[in-house]
């Protein structure tokens, strides 16, 4: 029998409101590793202001990046948007309405690729400062033309830990950077990663294999965490 709960750290926060009820025997710390900022200079505030009153392609890669430029909104812009799904396509939902969506991808490279292939020449991208490369590359590459622009900022939170955890959670390459530079893993710790990229920075500082996520969904990579609870009991 356990005497302790399976311990699953997430090094972001989680939408709780969106997990099925939590096991008695598992036990969620989070602790963020890093810290998002929203823009808000005079010149982010016109230049998002003027773009809602124009039809623009929109894309978004972030939840953050959505909750942002909503705030700055008086109200919902005839955009045409392009989203990853779960997490940041409900944002979108949410924030400009279902009927805006054009397309939706499962991450940043199927999304590049659909907006290629429905012949999109111009799009505004907004995004955080720590964005990566791969669809802004991809769209320049084939010919579209593309305006980024950064409404957050994310800043590293590293923390020393004083507890041990049974598995943890990673969502952006950026945490992984900030959890490492103070951090390292207990002999098996299972480590989970929201996205490719995300994965291939861990295995970077782990050389362990990592369980990456299929769905770009936070309560998605938590639900995983918690069927491997059930599954592995603790050493």
């Amino acid at each position: 029998m356990r005497d302790r709960q399976f311990t699953i750290l997430s090094t972001a926060p989680l939408p709780f409101e969106r997990v099925s009820q939590i096991p008695d025997s598992i036990d969620v710390q989070v602790i963020p590793f890093t810290e998002i900022l929203a823009r808000t200079d005079d010149k982010i505030k016109t230049t998002i202001r003027a773009y809602a009153t124009k039809k623009i392609t929109a894309v978004f890669t972030s939840a953050y990046a959505v909750k942002y430029v909503t705030a700055l909104l008086d109200q919902k812009p005839d955009w045409r948007i392009y989203c990853i799904r779960n997490e940041t396509r409900i944002a979108v939902e949410n924030g400009f309405g279902a009927d805006r969506i054009a397309r939706f991808a499962d991450n940043a490279q199927l999304l590049s690729e659909k907006i290629i292939s429905d012949g999109v020449k111009e799009a505004v991208f907004f995004c955080g400062d720590q964005r990566m490369n791969i669809l802004p590359e991809n769209l320049k590459q084939n010919n579209v033309l593309l305006e980024e622009l950064v409404v957050y900022e994310t800043r590293l939170t590293p923390e020393k830990l004083d507890i041990r955890p049974d598995a943890i959670l990673f969502f952006s390459p950026t945490a992984v950077r900030s959890f490492f530079s103070l951090n390292g893993l207990f002999p098996g710790t299972a480590v989970f990663a929201m996205g490719t990229t995300t994965a291939r920075a861990l295995k970077e500082n782990t050389g362990i294999p990592v369980i990456v996520s299929p769905e770009a969904d936070k309560a998605y990579v938590l639900g995983m965490a918690m069927e491997y609870a059930g599954s592995h009991p603790i050493i």
